[in-house]
């Protein structure tokens, strides 16, 4: 059977692929655990900033989400400072779909306690460069500066020399949770803003993804 793209499929092919996907890329965090098995799902919604807040009593509060690396040679997270609320030292892990740890960042360098993770891209902050991580889904985590992630035995999952390190785990162990070390609870310091990058795909990715959605909806109407 012979396929046949009339001028107002083709019409349809290019405006599809024009328009981003139709969710909001600012997200505001609602409900995010601090470990996989609780963390928000954001994936299939393309996030390229993510706010929300931590609680302000607890020691080991942290906010997990759930996303996908779509575009591996651009994926990069960032912590910017949200003002007079802000949290003024954070953290950011980065984990595989199991749980298992893949990078952590504390201090971005000695005058900057904002957090990134590395990436490919050259104008990426982080200490880190040059770093393509495979596509896939990844677990995302925010937390307060020294409240770092722990394994099912309390070991910690990444030991850093410096505060401005970026670090590989030390332990294949996944996440069950945070040591709280160091991390005083403040109750007027709690809001955070995460921006990413890599989370949307590539615009040849959705001119693909659109052509065959439109092709196999022609023929399924032939048939």
């Amino acid at each position: 059977m012979r396929v046949k793209l009339t001028g107002a499929c083709i019409l349809s092919l290019l405006c599809l692929c024009a328009i981003r996907p139709c969710t909001a890329s600012t997200i505001t965090a609602s409900g995010a655990g601090s470990t996989p098995a609780t963390a928000e799902d954001l994936t299939g919604l393309y996030p390229t900033e993510i706010v929300g807040t931590l609680d302000g009593t607890d020691p080991f509060a942290a906010s997990m989400f759930k996303i996908s690396n779509l575009d591996p040679g651009n994926f990069s997270a960032l912590t910017v400072f949200t003002g007079a609320f802000g949290i003024p030292d954070t953290v950011l892990s980065l984990f595989n779909s199991a749980g298992v740890g893949i990078f952590l960042n504390d201090d971005i360098s000695g005058s900057n306690t904002m957090s990134c993770l590395p990436s490919a891209g050259l104008s990426n902050p982080c200490p880190a460069s040059g770093i393509a991580l495979p596509g896939g889904i990844y677990y995302l985590a925010i937390s307060r500066s020294s409240n770092y992630p722990v394994d099912q035995f309390g070991n910690e999952i990444f030991n850093p020399l410096s505060s401005t390190d970026v670090v590989g785990p030390s332990t294949t162990n996944p996440i069950a949770g945070w040591d709280g070390f160091g991390a005083a609870p403040d109750f007027d310091l709690t809001s955070y803003d995460i921006l990413l990058t890599g989370t949307v795909p590539e615009p040849a990715t959705w001119l693909l993804t659109a052509g065959a959605v439109l092709v196999l909806g022609r023929l399924r109407r032939r048939r």
